[in-house]
């Protein structure tokens, strides 16, 4: 059985928390002690927020001494791996008003994060996901998967409301996730963050880009499957989001186009053949969701914010 064990001496709080942290972390022990101690150094001195570690390794390590830190914490760990999905674990504990969903390899740089986030999320009210500034360490380059948009030449030093999040430091309102769900349990990794940005979107909420909360990412292959069988895991995976979730015939598009693009871009480190047989096997099962292609207000929104429907 999952435990998740309070850290009840550190508890400083009296009731509940604005905020819930959600850590996920597998294979990154070497990692995971600095980016706790980030999340703590930048809180800015505030004591309304808890940590949710989520933890899916499968030792017996004590990581839980880690949260000793922090005014309220708790531990969720029971040996099994469940991949990004394991984020939920958390996200259904979590008791904050807002929660900030933060991997393992991803460094908080603003020192005052936790009060921006609350400024942005206070001054718009169907605002339900917050998608921050990544860098990569040791990039120099414009990355154009750390831009949540179809278009790459959209400005980043200006926030902008969008469709889209990007994982790493994302921030939600606790009432969009408990609406729209957290994140799909049957994608072990890769497109789960443009999964849930259409259910939010599909929700009447909206996302927003914010310059202004800044994370560094290790991108650090600890703990990641060989590149070769995650495209393949991301391939299959986009072909299920955009069976669940595309329009006609902007599905057919896609289908035909980000195929080729995602070869291309991985230098034929994907197999085609995998991911479509994957695919077919879930869209044969009884069990699985029902197609809800976006509703006419959510791609309405989409256009607004000078979006694609089809990538």
């Amino acid at each position: 059985m999952l435990s998740g064990q309070n850290n009840s001496e550190n508890s400083a709080m009296a009731g509940a928390p604005r905020f819930s942290i959600v850590v996920l972390t597998y294979a990154r022990d070497f990692l995971l002690e600095e980016v706790l101690g980030r999340l703590k150094d930048h809180d800015g001195g505030r004591q309304d927020y808890e940590v949710l570690l989520v933890d899916n390794n499968v030792d017996a390590a004590d990581r839980q001494r880690l949260l000793d830190q922090f005014p309220s914490a708790r531990y969720f760990g029971d040996g099994i791996n469940r991949g990004v999905s394991a984020r939920n674990i958390g996200i259904d504990a979590a008791r904050g008003d807002y929660v900030l969903v933060v991997d393992d390899d991803v460094l908080m740089e603003t020192p005052d994060y936790l009060t921006r986030f609350e400024r942005y999320f206070e001054a718009e009210p169907k605002l339900g996901c917050i998608s921050t500034r990544k860098r990569v360490r040791g990039e120099t380059r414009r990355r154009v998967d750390l831009i949540p948009h179809t278009r790459k030449d959209v400005d980043l030093e200006d926030s902008f409301l969008t469709f889209r999040f990007v994982g790493g430091c994302v921030g939600f309102r606790r009432e969009t996730l408990h609406q729209v769900g957290g994140f799909y349990p049957e994608f072990f990794y890769g497109i789960e963050e443009i999964e849930l940005a259409f259910r939010i979107i599909d929700g009447g909420w909206k996302i927003r880009y914010v310059p202004d909360i800044r994370v560094e990412e290790l991108e650090h292959p600890a703990g990641r499957k060989p590149k070769r069988q995650s495209q393949t895991d991301r391939l299959s995976n986009k072909y299920i989001m955009t069976w669940m979730h595309m329009p006609f015939p902007e599905n057919v598009l896609n289908y035909v186009l980000f195929t080729p693009y995602l070869f291309y871009r991985v230098k034929g480190e994907v197999s085609v053949g995998k991911a479509a047989m994957r695919f077919l096997s879930w869209l044969r099962r009884d069990d699985r969701p029902k197609r809800k292609p976006l509703s006419a207000a959510a791609q309405a929104y989409i256009r607004e914010c000078g979006g694609s429907l089809w990538r």
